[in-house]
Parts: structure tokens; C-alpha cells; sequence
């Protein structure tokens, strides 16, 4: 059972690199930073932030090559047959006061099972806020994580050399979105061998000073937007400015690891404000409002809005799009005829049953990997019974999958050029609309920029 349960890790660990690596645009050379923190020779703690459901599982264990475990509430283990296939698949149930005082002595299992597989030189992954909510911050961290480390240790005469590695998952602003960005930020390990003399002296308080260094120690690996009254903001001035920051930097807008830097500093640029010139973020936040607002009557986006893009309207560029979409469109309808039930068909079913948003990138995506796979494979069987020509079969086969991405790509051109059309049609019919828009986004980029460069004078 063991060697099938490994077999099976590894065939999801494959199958969620390849498709959720194109639905975060992710890739473990671009979007991830400091894996080397991760030992390969001594147990580990990855201790991480927990903003998106179980996707974040995947996305850790997807992108170390270490097998790994993790922590999972446990009401989602109340069905035997889901119990027992989340065991084979290397998740333990962890019980929180949500779920019943009366479940927390089964902890005691939980803590006796981590630190047997700790013994066995294995990675588990702990989410140590304890809780799940989808925002661009860090909570105030549960002692689980210390709890299970220290315990292991101690049942180890402190012999175990455990590694306590954190993590920061950092999301774009719209984390359950297809082709939204992600970055994943490893740390250098903390040694708990560092905490065991005052363990050995004072138990709660070793604990209490280890989980106030771990907290920031993943802080200093996330984009945090400090007051959750800026979250709009943040996200607004991300995206007015960002074009702008690949374009002096090198750098790729859409590679998360990339863009860390800069959203870091627009999230402490902002929380500077707020704590020195709250009269400041307060103007720029209902400006925000009222900007997004106004996209959203008049179904724009704000690339549309860059000067450059706006300068560039005209005869060249609709005959640069009209070329491109007459050339690509045989391609465009059997890119979508062959993947748009796998690709819209999850969707549905994750909206119409998925009400927490934290919940609806992990239902999603996973019910696309295999929705996909099962689909591609019924549609190669009938090609191949139909032609008998393996060949046939074989470019079909490979087709499939490249014909849906430039599908994608074509749909978000297409997107673009709707979008300049109706701003050329709001010039003329809601010119003073347009007007408005476009000084707002001057003030607010204006506003950033003054701040930005009174604290880094400061």
C-alpha cells in the first residue's frame, strides 16, 4: 500500500506541476525563491501562511521534490471514504476548538503521529496561522507548530536536528483567478536546537519566544498590506504601476517572483502613509473607489488607460489585431472546441457549489486536472478508433493541449481589443467620463509617488 501511495504522490505531484503551473503561470525556476533552505538530510517543519485552502498544499508540495505531508482541519475527514483516502495520500486530521472542545485530546494522536514521522527523516507542511482566510496578510500565529516541534524533539532525548523552514505563499491581489501569479518565498531554517536550554528551563515560554520569531520570520517573506482598509489600494496602485517597473527593471510583469520586490514596497509605502499621513491614504483610497468603479461601468480595464497604449490607438493598430486574428482563428476554434468543456466545466460546478472565495482556486483547479486529463484521453481513444491512423492520433494528441494555451492567449487579445474599441467609443459618447478616469489615475499615481519618495527620503 505504501509503494502505491508513493506512485499516486508522485503522479499528483506531476499532474498538478503541468496544469496549475499554467494556471498560476507557475514554474518552480521563476516563481520560487530560497528552495535551498529546504534540508534534504534532516527532518522538517514547513511552517507557511494559509490563504487558499488547500491549494497552498499543492503548491508547497509541488514545489520541493521532498515528499511531503501536511496538517489539515478536521471536519473535512468526517466521511470514512474521504478519511482514508486523505491518509493514503499523506494528510493528518489536526483538531481546532471550531470543531468541539471535545476533539482536542485526539490531538495527542495527531502530535505522536508527526513526530514519528519526523523520526523517519519526513517533511510535513503546517499552515500556523491555523485558520484559512484569503488576504495579503500574516495572523497572529497558533502554538501548533511549536507544540509538534518541540514535542519531537523532546521524545528524541533533542537528538532529532530538526529544521523549522518558513514560508511565505504570496498570491496575486485575485488568487482564485485563472492565470493570477504566485511566489513562493522559503526562508532560511530555524534550528530549534537554538530553543532547547531555555525549553529545558521554562517550557511555555520557549515556545511562546519561538512562535514570535517564526511569525517574523514569515512576515519578512510576504507582501503584508498592514490595514485592511488599503487592500484596494495597494491592488490599484499595483496595477497602474507595475507595466512601468518591468519596463525600467527587465523584469517579467507576470513572473511573481520577479514583482515581489515591487508589490513589497507599494504594501510598506501605503502602511508608511497610513501611519504618518492618514489624511493622505484616506484621499487616495476613496479616489481607488471610485476609479475601479467607474472601470466597472464602463467594462474597462486599466491597461487600457496607460498612456502608451492610449497613444498607440489608431489605423496600425487595428490592422496589427485584424492580421492576428484572421491568421490564428482555424486554430482558435479547434483550440476551443477541444478544451473548453475541461476548461469551463470546473468553473460551473466550483461556482455554483463553492461559496468560501478561499475555497474556489483549490475545487477549481483540482477538479481541472483530472476533468482535463480524463476528457483529453476520451477525445484521443475516438479519434483513434475513428481514423486508425496512429500518426493521426499521435498529432492530435499533442495539439490539443498547445492549441487551448494559444486559445487562451487569443481570447485575452481579444479581450484588449475590445476594450481599446469601447474607449474609443466612450470618447466620443462619455468623453467626460473617460476625462475622469484618466485624471484619476494621474492623481492617484501622482499621490503614490509623492509618498514613495517622501519615505524613502526618510
Amino acid at each position: 500500500m505504501k509503494i502505491i501511495g508513493d506512485i499516486f504522490y508522485r503522479y499528483l505531484w506531476l499532474s498538478f506541476n503541468i496544469w496549475l503551473g499554467y494556471f498560476y503561470r507557475h514554474n518552480r525556476n521563476k516563481t520560487v525563491t530560497g528552495l535551498h533552505h529546504v534540508p534534504n538530510d534532516r527532518p522538517v517543519i514547513l511552517a507557511c501562511n494559509h490563504p487558499n485552502a488547500f491549494m497552498d498544499a499543492i503548491m508547497l508540495g509541488s514545489t520541493t521534490r521532498r515528499r511531503t505531508w501536511f496538517l489539515a482541519r478536521s471536519d473535512v475527514f468526517r466521511k470514512k471514504w474521504l478519511a482514508q483516502f486523505l491518509s493514503f495520500i499523506g494528510i493528518i486530521p489536526i483538531y481546532r476548538l471550531l470543531e468541539g472542545a471535545e476533539n482536542l485530546s485526539k490531538n495527542d494522536e495527531t502530535f505522536e503521529k508527526c513526530a514519528k514521522m519526523l523520526e523517519q527523516n519526513k517533511a510535513i507542511i503546517i499552515f500556523s496561522e491555523g485558520l484559512c482566510i484569503q488576504e495579503r496578510r500574516l495572523r497572529k500565529l497558533k502554538k501548533g507548530t511549536a507544540r509538534i516541534a518541540f514535542g519531537s524533539e523532546e521524545k528524541n532525548n533533542y537528538a532529532l536536528n530538526l529544521a523549522i523552514v518558513p514560508v511565505g505563499i504570496n498570491y496575486s491581489a485575485h488568487p482564485w483567478k485563472f492565470r493570477s501569479t504566485l511566489h513562493v518565498n522559503y526562508g532560511a531554517p530555524i534550528n530549534l536546537s537554538d530553543y532547547v536550554e531555555l525549553y529545558q528551563q521554562e517550557k511555555a515560554k520557549a515556545m511562546n519566544v519561538f512562535t514570535r520569531d517564526l511569525e517574523k520570520r514569515m512576515a519578512e517573506l510576504l507582501v503584508v498590506i498592514e490595514h485592511p482598509q488599503n487592500d484596494e489600494l495597494v491592488n490599484t496602485i499595483e496595477e497602474m504601476l507595475l507595466p512601468d517597473y518591468a519596463d525600467e527593471t527587465g523584469i517579467d510583469s507576470k513572473n511573481g517572483k520577479d514583482t515581489h520586490v515591487f508589490s513589497c514596497e507599494v504594501a510598506n509605502t501605503v502602511s508608511s502613509a497610513e501611519h504618518n499621513a492618514p489624511e493622505i491614504t484616506a484621499r487616495m483610497r476613496d479616489a481607488a473607489a471610485k476609479y475601479n468603479s467607474l472601470l466597472k461601468k464602463f467594462k474597462l480595464r486599466d491597461q487600457v488607460l496607460r498612456p502608451e497604449v492610449i497613444g498607440a490607438m489608431g489605423i496600425g493598430d487595428v490592422l496589427t489585431d485584424f492580421v492576428y486574428f484572421t491568421l490564428l482563428f482555424p486554430i482558435w476554434i479547434f483550440g476551443v472546441l477541444t478544451n473548453y468543456i475541461p476548461y469551463k466545466l470546473p468553473y460551473m460546478i466550483t461556482s455554483k457549489l463553492v461559496r468560501l472565495v478561499e475555497w474556489h482556486a483549490s475545487i477549481n483547479g483540482t477538479l481541472s486536472v483530472f476533468i482535463y486529463q480524463l476528457y483529453w484521453l476520451l477525445q484521443s481513444i475516438v479519434v483513434g478508433l475513428i481514423t486508425r491512423d496512429w500518426l493521426i492520433t499521435v498529432g492530435y494528441v499533442i495539439a490539443v493541449p498547445i492549441t487551448g494555451m494559444i486559445a487562451q492567449e487569443y481570447y485575452v487579445r481579444m479581450k484588449k481589443s475590445a476594450g481599446k474599441s469601447r474607449l474609443i467609443k466612450l470618447f466620443r459618447n462619455e468623453k467626460a467620463g473617460v476625462e475622469e478616469l484618466i485624471e484619476l489615475r494621474t492623481n492617484l499615481i501622482a499621490d503614490y509617488e509623492q509618498l514613495r519618495n517622501s519615505f524613502k527620503s526618510n
